[in-house]
């Protein structure tokens, strides 16, 4: 056990529990260093894929069920060395640990409310993560075709998605990981 990584207590509590980076609400895949496929819990390595030659494994973590359960034995080294912007402006003593925990609770609970609404709104019970929920969205805006009148619920979904990223922007990704996704 001696070679698992883990982050400082005050940090774990806020970051095990929170698994955005984890569960596909910030991204579909995270990257994994050279050498490290085959040598890692099977249900990472059973998800893993190569693209332009880098190696990724699939999110959302088959591991991830409401907080890390593999966090206390050998993981992936994204699993260990990425913080986003909620834990780097902890660490910087930009936010206090209460903060902290209350905004993963606020915006917990704004992704609660927007997948309850996408369900109700398509009728459909199909578990869909938040990062896929974008693009479904996209999807349904294009099929309608581009000029489109939308619904009202689907409006308010939208916005909701919206400001949702923006607390996600704020709050999670760094500055560094926004441009990369506008430059894109």
């Amino acid at each position: 056990m001696s070679d698992v990584k883990t982050g400082p207590l005050e940090e774990q509590s806020i970051c095990v529990g929170c698994g955005f980076c984890c569960d596909g609400t910030l991204f579909l895949h995270a990257h994994l260093n050279p050498g490290e496929r085959g040598g890692l819990p099977e249900k990472i390595d059973r998800r893993s894929i190569t693209e332009d030659g880098k190696d990724y494994f699939r999110l959302p973590c088959l591991y991830f069920n409401r907080k890390c359960t593999i966090y206390d034995r050998k993981r992936a080294d994204v699993c260990f060395t990425y913080r986003c912007q909620l834990l780097k402006d902890f660490a910087e003593e930009k936010m206090t640990h209460d903060n902290a925990v209350a905004t993963v609770r606020e915006a917990m609970e704004m992704r609660r409310t927007i997948m309850k609404e996408y369900r109700i709104m398509t009728g459909t019970r199909r578990k869909i993560v938040f990062r896929n929920l974008l693009g479904e969205l996209g999807k349904m805006q294009n099929a309608a075709g581009k000029d489109a009148e939308m619904g009202e619920d689907f409006k308010m979904l939208q916005a909701r998605c919206n400001i949702f990223e923006a607390l996600l922007i704020k709050h999670f990704r760094s500055a560094e990981e926004f441009e990369k996704m506008v430059m894109k």
